[in-house]
């Protein structure tokens, strides 16, 4: 139970974060390993939060499938999770656009 928990917010939390900071991060990754345009980075971040944000879905709906009634808790992280997601995701892939030209 707490390994379910503890992968679902993780994998949220990291989504987010590299929402949020994937600018930043795709600057420190160019200057401090691989110096390549830090676009490409970016690009891997962006690919990198859908895939997170999905294994997060994922999770989700397969807690629901099994109807178990322990995870009672996850009906609020469902909200927050789509709340969350979508404004991320629409910011997250209009600053990689906006990078691309």
């Amino acid at each position: 139970m707490k390994k379910f928990y503890g992968l679902l917010i993780g994998s949220f939390l990291l989504a987010t974060i590299f929402c949020v900071f994937g600018q930043g991060i795709a600057y420190f990754l160019s200057e401090y390993f691989i110096p390549i345009w830090p676009v490409y980075y970016l690009t891997g971040l962006t690919i990198l939060r859908f895939l997170l944000y999905l294994l997060t879905a994922l999770l989700i709906f397969s807690s629901f499938k099994k109807q178990d009634s322990t995870y009672k808790y996850l009906e609020p992280i469902v909200v927050l999770l789509f709340i969350t997601a979508f404004s991320a995701s629409l910011w997250s892939l209009f600053v990689t656009a906006m990078w691309w030209g």
